[in-house]
C-alpha cells in the first residue's frame, strides 16, 4: 500500500495504490467520513464486484485514514477502528492499579465471566431471543480524559442478532453521548479465572483489535500484534467469509499462521493455551470434539484424527496432535 496527501482545504486528499497496483482517490473530512472515491481497477458497480474486489477497495479507504492520521494531526477513524484511541486505551488500562480495574470493570467482567452455567444474572441482562449458545457482543465504550487516564466507560451496550436473524444493537447509558470515544471493547461470553486477571485479558483484547486496523488496511502488523485472538467483532467476521479469500482466520486461536501466535494464557501458563486452541479447533466441528473424546479415553482413532487435524491446515497434525491432545 502507498498513498500520498493530494490536498489538505476543506476536505483531505489521499492518492491510494493498493497492494494490486490499482490507483485510487479518495477524499475524506477531517473526521474521516469518505466523501469522494474513484479507482481504475475493479468494476464502479458494487453488485459486480466479486468480494475480494470490495475488500480490496474498503483497504484502499482504510489505508487511506491511516495515511492521513501518520501525516497529519489528525484522527480520521470511526469509533471500532480507531486505532491511536485503541492504543491510548490499552496504555491506560496497563497503567490501571487493581482497584481501578475492579471499579470500572467488574460488570464487564462478570458479563464475560457469566455463561456458565446459564447466563440468568448478568449485568446486562440477555434479550429474550438470544439463547446462551447463540452470537452476542459485549461493548463499552472507554472514554480518556486530558491525562491519558480512564475517565469513564459506558454500561454494557449489546450487539446480536434479532428474531429475524438480523444483527441489531441495544444501547444502554453512557456517560457521554455526544461524545466519541477513545475506544470500544468488543467482548464475548469467555471463561477468565478472575477479576484479577481481567486486566490482561482486556489488554491481549486490545492488542487483537489493533492487529485488524493493520490488517483491514492491507498491511502487516507490527510485530507486537501478530497475535491470534478475538479483536473488532464487525472485521473478524470477514475474516471467515467463504467468499472473501484473501485473509487468514487471526480471530481463532489455533490456527498455523506465519508469524502470528497465541499469545495469552488465561493465567493458566501452556496449560491454558492448550485448552483455549482445542476450544477454539472444536468449536465448530463436533464430530473432532466427539473423536478427540473418544481418543482420549481409549486410545483409538489416532489416524482419524491426525487426517482430521491435517484437514484443519496443520503442517505437521501428528505433532500438533501430541500437543494439544497429550497422547502419542
Amino acid at each position: 500500500m502507498k498513498a500520498v496527501i493530494t490536498g489538505k482545504s476543506k476536505r483531505v486528499g489521499v492518492k491510494v495504490q493498493d497492494n494490486n497496483g490499482v490507483d485510487h482517490g479518495i477524499e475524506m473530512t477531517f473526521d474521516g467520513e469518505i466523501k469522494y472515491h474513484e479507482q481504475d481497477g475493479y468494476p464502479d458497480d458494487p453488485a459486480e464486484r466479486t468480494p475480494n474486489e470490495s475488500e480490496w477497495i474498503q483497504q484502499a479507504k482504510e489505508y487511506a485514514r491511516h495515511h492521513v492520521w501518520q501525516e497529519t494531526d489528525y484522527e480520521p477513524f470511526p469509533v471500532e477502528k480507531n486505532l491511536p484511541g485503541i492504543m491510548r486505551v490499552r496504555e491506560a488500562i496497563q497503567e490501571l492499579p487493581t482497584d481501578g480495574v475492579r471499579e470500572l470493570f467488574a460488570d464487564a467482567y462478570n458479563q464475560v465471566d457469566g455463561k456458565d452455567p446459564l447466563p440468568t444474572d448478568l449485568p446486562a441482562p440477555l434479550p429474550p431471543e438470544v439463547g446462551p449458545n447463540d452470537w452476542v457482543v459485549f461493548l463499552i465504550d472507554v472514554y480518556l480524559d486530558e491525562n491519558g487516564e480512564i475517565e469513564a466507560v459506558s454500561d454494557i451496550h449489546l450487539r446480536y442478532n434479532d428474531e429475524n436473524g438480523d444483527e441489531t444493537e441495544q444501547w444502554n447509558h453512557d456517560p457521554f453521548p455526544e461524545r466519541k470515544p477513545d475506544a470500544r471493547l468488543q467482548l464475548s461470553f469467555d471463561h477468565v479465572p478472575s477479576l484479577d486477571d481481567f486486566k490482561s485479558y482486556l489488554d491481549y483484547h486490545l492488542r487483537c483489535q489493533i492487529r485488524d486496523c493493520y490488517i483491514i488496511a492491507g498491511l502487516e502488523p507490527p510485530e507486537a500484534y501478530k497475535v491470534l485472538g478475538n479483536g473488532q467483532d464487525q472485521i473478524t467476521g470477514r475474516y471467515p467469509h467463504p467468499e472473501i479469500t484473501i485473509y487468514e482466520p487471526y480471530h481463532k486461536h489455533h490456527p498455523e499462521i506465519p508469524g502470528y501466535e497465541l499469545d495469552y494464557d488465561y493465567g493458566m501458563g501452556e496449560y491454558g493455551k492448550i485448552i483455549t486452541q482445542l476450544e477454539s479447533l472444536t468449536a465448530e466441528d463436533d464430530e473432532l470434539r466427539e473423536a478427540i473424546d473418544t481418543y482420549r479415553r481409549t486410545g483409538e482413532g489416532k489416524e482419524e484424527l491426525i487426517d482430521r487435524f491435517e484437514e484443519h491446515g496443520f503442517s505437521n497434525p501428528e505433532e500438533k496432535l501430541s500437543e494439544l491432545v497429550g497422547q502419542t
